[in-house]
């Protein structure tokens, strides 16, 4: 995009109206075509300051998810306490970033809203302008106090908070629409390049890494590599949303981001620092499995964990999930593949209504070109054990069927 074209996209009157009614108490920088970004702090209060850093050379505009009594006072030399009496406040602003397909991104934002507006909110959404989409709760959907204290100052405890009640409330389902949306288990993993254990998150992030003086995209401004708007829209244009629409010709600012009424975020706030506090330490994965370390040896299978003991039984549900389960963890006792698939067509044959042969030797043949090393899901997928009723817990079972062998064999070796 040339510099003209630039310049002529943020001369429109109502492309510098909604960037500046954004802008109010906040820091706001300019990034070059390359992505340097100019000297913070810097502020933007009438539509002049727009062109004239436009014409140095900014093709983007970013501004703070907080809010400031002085933003052109902030420095990296302030003390927390210091930026705690500056800070008026914060918006919430969920950031969603497909690591494959925009598709992946559309999934994820339309649970995030539907999951929002079942707690009483409308937030507003918009195009990240390249692989992704902002949901925003602005600073007034919040109460001014939380436990009788400021929320301003528990930033960004409250944020990261928030964005991990969320990502832990819709990661199933999220996951089985991501399974539906490619056709099972196999085509999704081969959307990016590595998988390190079956979670959506593999497969697009939610960020829930705020930090202090924390900056996104502001609405309307240009992307430097894809040169599309970043554009707030609608919900009921989320699902068939493509890109064309945000090219600067197409684009209409007829949608407003960050409005919100008062208070109506204080239900999800309380139930997300209510989540928080009765989350348990995340327990490390032994080191023996880091990295994908298998046994020497093959491990028999009364050292199994109940749930894989189960599946093995057969199921007359969720057979292409617990193939994958099966698969995964066949490979991670160090069997080998003749013996994975000898064992799997014996444990289909007892299932009500068997995979056919053919899919199977399809997904053992996927799963032997693999060079990576791939876990089961996690013991908290509900979608892989608990809603298949395989789930057993025993006093061996950790946060994978593999840390529950590793587990048991160490007891019984005395280790």
């Amino acid at each position: 995009m040339r510099l003209s074209d630039v310049i002529k996209y943020y001369s429109r009157e109502d492309i510098q109206k909604e960037i500046i009614r954004i802008t109010k108490n906040r820091e706001v920088v300019g990034s070059m075509k390359k992505g340097a970004f100019l000297s913070r702090p810097d502020i933007i209060v009438y539509p002049n300051d727009i062109l004239e850093r436009v014409k140095k050379g900014v093709v983007a505009f970013h501004c703070s998810v907080e809010r400031w009594t002085q933003p052109m006072q902030l420095s990296t030399e302030l003390s927390p306490r210091e930026l705690n009496d500056m800070r008026i406040g914060f918006d919430f602003i969920i950031d969603i970033d497909a690591k494959a397909k925009l598709e992946h991104a559309i999934v994820a934002a339309r649970l995030v809203v539907e999951f929002l507006k079942d707690m009483g909110i409308k937030p507003t959404i918009k195009f990240s302008g390249s692989r992704g989409f902002h949901i925003a709760i602005a600073k007034e959907a919040f109460p001014e106090k939380i436990d009788f204290k400021q929320i301003s100052t528990r930033y960004p405890e409250i944020p990261r908070a928030l964005a991990d009640y969320i990502r832990d409330s819709i990661k199933e389902r999220l996951m089985e629409e991501l399974i539906a949306m490619e056709g099972g288990v196999s085509s999704l993993v081969k959307t990016v390049d590595t998988v390190s254990e079956l979670s959506p998150y593999e497969f697009l992030e939610i960020e829930n890494d705020w930090g202090n003086r924390h900056l996104f995209r502001m609405p309307y401004s240009l992307h430097p590599k894809f040169w599309l708007v970043s554009k707030p829209i609608r919900f009921e244009e989320l699902k068939h949303f493509n890109r064309l629409q945000a090219k600067p010709e197409n684009v209409k600012t007829d949608v407003k981001f960050l409005v919100n009424k008062e208070g109506e975020a204080t239900e999800l706030l309380l139930k997300a620092l209510e989540w928080k506090a009765k989350q348990p330490k995340k327990e490390d994965i032994p080191k023996e499995f880091k990295g994908g370390k298998k046994y020497s040896t093959p491990i028999a299978e009364e050292n199994f964990p109940p749930c894989i003991k189960n599946i093995l039984k057969g199921i007359p549900d969720g057979k292409k999930r617990s193939l994958f389960t099966l698969i995964t963890f066949l490979k991670n006792m160090n069997w080998t593949p003749e013996d994975i698939e000898s064992r799997i067509l014996e444990w289909n044959n007892q299932n009500y209504r068997p995979l056919s042969t053919r899919f199977i030797r399809t997904q053992l043949k996927w799963h032997t070109r693999q060079s990576r090393e791939l876990m089961p899901a996690n013991c908290n997928s509900t979608m892989f054990y608990q809603s298949l009723g395989v789930c057993q817990k025993e006093r061996y079972c950790r946060k994978n069927p593999v840390n529950y062998v590793y587990k048991k064999l160490k007891v019984k070796k005395g280790g």
